[in-house]
């Protein structure tokens, strides 16, 4: 299965570094922590909305690349509990325009405006264990499992005309079509961070995301960095 293998993947990447982990005794990390990372998998896409195909189509998208936030709390030496937060959006402005001749020989001309937008919002919560022997190292391997919570709006807002140029007439129609959809599902996998002195950690995680309402799964990975704060 393509996302095992991916998962497998995270882990074979991990190995190489384990042996370059700088011994670095430090005073004990700050148990706070927050974290901003970029964010790909299916539930949050990286194309852009699609609109409706037509003979002569102008569209002016706008994009918000997938960003995750986090608030973690470090409870254990090797046990974190954190929050996440990730957001997308898209939208697009688009207007269409043709003439086609109907079964009645009269000339027909189509104009279309309208508007999709997309706002998506993936919450979760989750445990994160160190597989790690020593915490003084720089590079630490974490396994992180929790569940979460999925919800997205969709809308279509567009005015069509159809115009009858052989007989003079027209008809105006407004569609307004919302679409939300929530999911809530379960997260597994790897996580890899290297840290850069006592606060500031780079995170990859690459994780398994089984929907708790049908069977099939999908991947996610987020890359980012990771910030301590608070008395150590």
């Amino acid at each position: 299965m393509i996302i095992s293998r991916l998962i497998l993947g995270g882990f074979l990447l991990g190995s190489p570094l384990l042996g370059l982990a700088q011994d670095n005794p430090a005073a004990a990390a700050p148990k706070f922590y927050a974290g901003l990372a970029i964010y790909s998998g299916s539930y949050h896409s990286l194309g852009r909305l699609r609109v409706p195909a037509s003979v002569s189509t102008h569209s002016t998208s706008t994009y918000q690349l997938p960003v995750q936030a986090t608030l973690g709390y470090q409870w254990r030496p090797r046990l974190a509990v954190q929050l996440g937060l990730v957001y997308s959006g898209r939208r697009n402005d688009y207007t269409s325009a043709y003439e086609y001749t109907d079964a009645n020989s009269n000339m027909i001309r189509f104009n279309s405006t309208g508007r999709s937008t997309l706002r998506h919002y993936t919450a979760s919560l989750q445990a994160r264990y160190t597989l790690t022997r020593k915490p003084e190292h720089r590079f630490q391997v974490d396994v992180a499992g929790g569940v979460a919570y999925d919800h997205q709006y969709y809308r279509g807002v567009s005015n069509e005309e159809y115009t009858n140029v052989s007989q003079g007439t027209a008809t105006v129609t407004n569609h307004d079509d919302t679409l939300p959809y929530n999911e809530a599902f379960v997260s597994v996998g790897p996580s890899l961070r290297y840290r850069f002195g006592q606060r500031l950690e780079v995170v990859y995680d690459l994780l398994l995301n089984q929907p708790l309402s049908r069977q099939s799964n999908s991947g996610s990975m987020a890359l980012g960095l990771r910030y301590r704060f608070g008395p150590s």
